[in-house]
């Protein structure tokens, strides 16, 4: 009989694969699978005293967030608001701040798609004003650094070239110190773009070339689940 602390270790593990299959493999596909499995695992797990409660809610709101990362990924957004909404609920009842942020991001994000941009900016308004609180928790600039990208494309969509400029220049600076180097390649290629808008072809290349040194280090970072 496996304990509830191993059974919360494996789905755990299972969602860390899923992570990897998905944002550097765009495997979304195997991601799904992964996180549905981990899901079960969690889902089946009841009685707990409080403190494994909150760890179990914790890793079944990433768990969701990251089966909604797959359905996207599969270009399948239909449900995006109400597995968010799941999600920071369970968050919310974790006490984990941090997956309050992901959760957060994750909702404002299908909001966004939805065409629902004021409650896509309420989501991330709430978000950064909780961030301000972790400063130096890695995990939480991580997510802020993510959201600003995502505030840059808004704004670029939006014509605000020199907005949209500042809000990634900090996004990068955020991922580049929390070691994202796939976020920092996503800033970098949008601050690439945005440069060319404003006419400023040298910044642009420097973005560019910055893109792809990124995208070369993800490369050549070792696959931990490769057999």
């Amino acid at each position: 009989m496996v304990s509830p602390e191993r059974a919360i270790f494996d789905a755990e593990e299972l969602i860390n694969q899923a992570i990897w299959r998905g944002t550097y493999d765009q495997d979304f596909k195997s991601e799904l699978t992964l996180c549905s499995e981990a899901k079960i695992i969690l889902e089946g797990l009841s009685n707990l005293d409080p403190i494994l409660e909150k760890h179990r809610r914790r890793a079944l709101s990433q768990c969701l967030l990251r089966i909604d990362h797959a359905y996207v990924g599969l270009g399948d957004h239909e449900w995006t608001i109400d597995r968010a909404t799941e999600a920071l609920t369970l968050a919310e009842t974790s006490g984990s701040a941090v997956q309050i942020a992901r959760a957060l991001l994750s909702l404002g994000n299908g909001f966004l798609h939805a065409g629902d941009i004021v409650n896509a900016e309420r989501q991330w308004v709430r978000l950064l004003l909780l961030a301000e609180e972790y400063t130096k928790d890695r995990e939480m600039q991580n997510v802020v650094g993510l959201t600003l990208i995502v505030r840059g494309h808004v704004l670029n969509g939006k014509g605000l070239y020199d907005q949209a400029a500042r809000v990634l220049e900090d996004a990068y600076a955020t991922l580049v110190d929390v070691g994202d180097y796939f976020g920092c390649a996503s800033a970098c290629d949008l601050l690439s773009e945005v440069y060319l808008k404003l006419d400023a072809p040298d910044k642009a290349e420097t973005y560019k070339s910055k893109a792809e040194e990124c995208k070369t280090r993800i490369r050549n970072q070792p696959n931990p689940y490769d057999p």
